[in-house]
């Protein structure tokens, strides 16, 4: 029910922003995984549709469940898609590498709005289109 509420709240207020890694989004191309499948599977993770798997890591699936993909949240309020992996390929992320996610996480949770904007405009960072089902 958290979910929902925090959903519905950012949505009324249009906080909620979705970005992709350059690495991330050139991944997705490839895969052929388009930002209203990504934007989709946000609103997913908000409703508990993804694994949780802690410390602001989820995995989701993508792409008719082919791929894998993991998410790092800051407060609710931005998202980022990290890495992506077939499910054929890999079956689940190593100790190692959640650890490092969960790194990572921390250091997304801190970024700054100007800071946000510098990675954009260093190509660093692709902000998700979202989609509009109205």
């Amino acid at each position: 029910m958290y979910h929902l509420v925090l959903y519905f709240r950012l949505q009324d207020v249009n906080l909620m922003r979705i970005f992709k890694t350059r690495w991330f989004n050139r991944e997705a191309k490839s895969h052929t995984i388009k930002d209203d499948e990504l934007s989709e599977a946000i609103n997913a993770v908000l409703q508990g549709k993804a694994d949780n798997l802690g410390g602001g890591v989820y995995k989701k699936r993508l792409n008719q469940n082919r791929d894998r993909a993991i998410v790092l949240a800051k407060g609710g309020e931005h998202w980022f898609y990290t890495f992506l992996y077939a499910k054929q390929d890999m079956a689940n992320i190593s100790y190692r590498e959640l650890a490092g996610f969960c790194e990572l996480a921390k250091h997304y949770a801190c970024l700054t709005e100007d800071q946000i904007t510098a990675l954009i405009n260093n190509k660093e960072l692709v902000e998700v289109r979202h989609v509009s089902k109205n």
